[in-house]
């Protein structure tokens, strides 16, 4: 290959630049400034006078050493609201992504490090510049270009509505250190903050300081560059291939309950899938369709792009941003997300359902984006809301935007990756027919009361900024104007922001927040509710008011916060708050309810025993029972007994007890009432019967031990009803192997085809039992092609080391080469399937760990969020599984302590717990005193071998109905 084979792509100027992007209609974009004045900027900042400070990664991709990242001021002169003069703030920083203003100044992000600049001498230059944390990536140290992860720097420095500063801290981690500095500490310590303070490990989350004080903490989030509130304080975060992430809590500040678990806490809402469809309207970039082409073949590592095509939906999805300007129009409160490497812009419109949000397409823009450029060079990364109520987007320009970790060498060669280092444009969103402001803005003026009234602005910046100098300025005669503001604005969002601004400056008082609680806004209530819950223990009567709110509260999102509040309750008043909110139809509430229930848990369980049937009754007190059972707490446990005996219908009565049941792994004193004994016995006689069984009894049989096995074995057949099965297998796999596992394998071929696979695992789960399991697969007593591709690569790898040499030998040794089979199977592609036939193939081989429509099971990606990555890149994820694995479905070994084994996918993890879920799409709880060890693989939990048996027109007609199926 030579460069001739990769031609060039010429950059388009300036003035031309305009006409390469389609906007949607009622909407323009509008050159506000371009190189020289701006060249590589990825993220800016205005400040309170309207100046930006624009951060220009000029060192992307490869030249960190050479620190040639700086700080750019522009200024505009002349009164017409765009820019005409730029210098050179800051100089010789190595791959800044993120800066904001704080007193006059700029705190700014260059991984490792958080900075802060000042010009004290008003000639546009910083002549301060500190470092103020340090540790960001520190995982990654010495920070060389090759160590670090360009794509996964801490970014995305905002102004939180609770007057902190927050950032995205990506996937790089990292240990991060205060640096004390004599210029920051004169202010710190004069805020009451500490110079010194200690080192916070940062992992995947995200991170948030009081300027004032700098105190540091680590907040829930994750992602990789992008991260917004909107103007309710929800935040939002993307990565490369999850464009809209929604953070529904700070786990971080959730009081702690050792035995429940919530929710986990980010969620992706995008309607459409994570990695969903876009409709670029550039052309494809030569290096990328001929690295398409040699990933297909297996010539290079890396992900095979969609349908033939190396674009086509979400893989540098960034900068997420909501837009709060008051120049919005009709996209007011949505969602905007840049794919640079598709040149375009993005929109979700968000929506509240219940307590969880989503992001959907607006109706005409379900074929088309927002904004989408002709233009490769066009490439936005970051947006900003401004002083003139647009929208501003952050454009990089540069020829190629890629991480060069993932360019094959021969094609590197052939690629600039400076070329455009010495470009860049900054664009804003403007619906037609608008002027945006323009002019000195009011701030430099202002006095509080002044501030104070910018909080009602219609404009999301500007009451940011205003809040911004409240608390710089410390002003100690605002509580007056700004409780006033709490009361009178007509802008919830104004409301809420006035309420923060009075916390920080320590103005709040209990009857303030009283009146808060009562709000006709459900999200001013949600905020009251959080400031609440950190003034419980006071000595104000806020825990009264809290626990009457709970009691007309209807919204759920401001239930879910008062089920947080309600653990902060004095006993008899959080009985009954959990009470009623463990009632709640939304399954968040009732999370919440039991959270709360920490030390009143007897207490709520009676009194839900009382209360009339509903699901949402049974749900809650399963889960009780569960935490009741994991609390080790024997008086507890036999108090529990005793409310189950009188409990109606029997079936929960037997749901609830084989929750505590199965919980109690540590205790097992209660086991020797007679009151469980006859609960137990009860059980025992309703499972006899296959017609009149209910699932909740077989869920109990365990507790009468070995004796239970021919029972249970009898709802395995094909004629059982399906829940009774599932309940059957569940029991078994909690009584010893050696009871049931030579049964199940002499009488395999009677089990219902269904079962078969589940028990699999569950045999290769423990040694003993894998060797049963190969013991009858030597004697064909089960067939060796009923052993998934999972479960013979765990049986090859077992620590034991007699199943690993029994399972080499009777399966043979790992399969070939990836890239041979992928080179095998690639006529497939060309071949008419037949989605019918592939209907098939995929309940036999794929709907264990994907569902797709209403079939399978939920552990590795919906496959119908998959399907417009086309035909050639779900080939290869079938049969090289390993090349590309997103870190949300990496295989996890959990150890126990009884000697099992689970592999699985990590759904969270917390100090009471770990949650995988494992093939067939159940999770499973294990406790953190029962780990004896858990690793993460690196790799994905999708089985290599695939093919194993399958011709290519198999293949094709997989693919064919992967592809095709509603």
């Amino acid at each position: 290959m030579t460069a001739s084979d990769l031609p060039r792509v010429r950059a388009t100027e300036p003035d031309a630049a305009l006409a390469t992007i389609e906007v949607r209609p009622g909407f323009h974009m509008e050159l506000m400034a371009a190189e020289p004045r701006v060249t590589s900027p990825v993220a800016m900042a205005f400040d309170e006078a309207g100046r930006i400070y624009v951060v220009e990664m000029r060192d992307y991709s490869e030249r960190r050493p050479e620190r040639l990242g700086r700080i750019r001021l522009l200024e505009d002169t002349d009164g017409d609201g765009r820019p005409d003069k730029a210098t050179v703030f800051l100089d010789g920083i190595p791959w800044p992504t993120a800066v904001i203003c704080w007193r006059g100044g700029v705190f700014l992000g260059a991984t490792p490090d958080l900075i802060y600049a000042k010009d004290t001498d008003g000639d546009g230059v910083a002549d301060v510049r500190e470092t103020v944390f340090t540790g960001f990536a520190s995982d990654y140290a010495p920070y060389a270009t090759n160590r670090l992860n360009v794509q996964a720097l801490m970014n995305s420095l905002q102004w939180g509505v609770d007057n902190r500063i927050h950032g995205a801290g990506s996937v790089s981690g990292g240990t991060v250190r205060r640096v004390p500095g004599r210029f920051v500490n004169a202010w710190v310590q004069a805020g009451g903050g500490n110079p010194e303070s200690k080192p916070m490990t940062l992992g995947g989350r995200n991170f948030s300081f009081d300027p004032r004080t700098l105190d540091l903490v680590a907040e829930t989030g994750g992602g990789q560059h992008g991260m917004s509130f909107d103007d309710a304080g929800h935040a939002f975060v993307c990565s490369n291939s999850d464009h809209l992430q929604w953070v529904a809590y700070d786990a971080e500040s959730v009081p702690a309950n050792p035995f429940h678990s919530l929710p986990a806490p980010r969620h992706s809402i995008a309607v459409d899938g994570p990695s969903a469809e876009v409709f670029r309207r550039s052309p494809d970039e030569p290096w990328r369709v001929l690295r398409t082409r040699w990933r297909v073949a297996g010539l290079v590592e890396g992900p095979v792009e969609g349908g033939g095509r190396p674009s086509g939906y979400f893989t540098g999805a960034t900068g997420t941003t909501v837009h709060r300007g008051d120049a919005a129009g009709e996209a007011a409160g949505d969602a905007f997300i840049a794919d640079c490497g598709s040149n375009l812009i993005h929109r979700k419109r968000l929506r509240r359902d219940g307590f969880v949000l989503s992001g959907a397409r607006v109706a005409d823009e379900a074929r088309s984006e927002f904004a989408a450029s002709t233009d490769n060079w066009f490439r936005p990364v970051q947006f900003a809301n401004a002083p003139d109520g647009c929208l501003w987007v952050v454009d990089m320009y540069r020829e190629t935007i890629e991480h060069p970790w993932s360019l094959p060498p021969g094609l590197k060669r052939h690629l600039d990756l400076d070329s455009g280092r010495d470009r860049g444009r900054l664009w804003r969103i403007v619906p037609d027919g608008l002027q945006p402001r323009r002019g000195p803005l009011p701030f430099a003026t202002a006095d509080e009361a002044g501030l104070v009234a910018l909080l009602g602005h219609p404009n999301g910046w500007h009451r940011d900024t205003a809040a911004r100098l409240l608390v710089e300025r410390g002003g100690t005669n605002s509580s007056r104007w700004l409780s006033g503001q709490v009361n009178k604005a007509t802008n919830p969002a104004s409301r809420i922001q006035a309420l923060h601004t009075l916390s920080s400056l320590g103005g709040l008082t209990a009857e303030r927040l009283a009146d808060c609680l009562a709000d006709a806004s459900p999200a001013v209530r949600e905020h009251a509710v959080r400031l609440a819950r950190l003034r419980l223990a006071g000595p104000s009567n806020l825990a009264a008011v809290v626990a009457r709110r709970i009691g007309v509260e209807t919204a759920p999102a401001v239930l879910w916060e008062l089920g947080l509040a309600a653990a902060g309750l004095p006993d008899k008043a959080r009985i009954e708050a959990v009470q009623r909110l463990a009632l709640n139809e939304s399954d968040w509430v009732r999370s919440a309810a039991v959270h709360a229930s920490r030390g009143v848990e007897t207490a709520l369980l009676e009194r839900l025993a009382r209360e009339p049937a509903s699901s949402a009754r049974g749900d809650s007190m399963a889960d009780v029972a569960g935490v009741i059972g994991r609390s080790g707490d024997v008086g507890l446990q036999r108090r529990a007994v005793e409310l189950l005996s009188a409990l109606e219908p029997e079936s929960l009565r037997f749901r609830v007890a084989a929750a505590l049941a199965t919980e109690s792994r540590s205790s097992a004193a209660f086991r020797d009432s007679p009151g469980w004994r006859a609960l137990v016995g009860a059980a025992g006689l309703r499972a006899q019967s296959a017609d009149s069984a209910v699932p909740e009894a077989l869920r109990l049989l365990p507790e009468a031990g070995e004796s239970s096995v021919a029972t249970l074995l009898t709802h395995l057949g094909s004629a059982a009803l399906a829940e009774n099965r599932s309940a059957a297998l569940a029991s078994l796999g909690r009584l010893p192997g050696r009871a049931w596992s030579p049964v199940v394998v002499s009488g395999w071929s009677n089990l219902a085809p269904a079962v078969r696979p589940v028990l699999v695992a569950m045999l290769v789960r423990r040694p003993e039992t894998a060797r049963t399991l190969l013991e009858a697969v030597e004697q064909g007593r089960v067939p060796a092609v009923e052993i998934d591709l999972g479960s013979v690569g765990a049986l090859r790898n077992s620590s034991d080391a007699v199943v690993k040499t029994r399972a080499r030998t009777l399966f043979g040794e790992p399969s070939a080469p990836r890239g041979e089979a992928v080179e095998a199977f690639l006529p497939s592609l060309q071949m008419a399937g037949n989605a019918a036939r592939g209907a098939k193939v995929f309940t036999e081989r794929c709907a264990t760990c994907h569902r797709l429509g209403s079939a399978g099971a939920v552990l590795g990606p919906d496959l119908a969020s998959v399907r417009s990555n086309g035909k050639e890149k779900i080939l290869v994820s079938i049969l090289d599984p390993n090349r590309e694995v997103s870190p949300a479905f990496v295989s996890w070994t959990a150890e126990t302590t009884d000697g099992s084994t689970w592999s699985g996918i990590l759904v969270r993890e917390d100090a009471a717990a770990v949650v995988l879920k494992i093939a067939g799409g159940t999770e499973t709880s294990l406790a953190r005193s029962e780990l004896r060890r858990l690793t993460r693989s690196d790799r994905s939990l999708m089985p290599e071998g695939l093919e194993a048996g399958l011709t290519r027109q198999d293949l094709a007609d997989l693919l064919e109905h992967i592809v095709t199926a509603r």
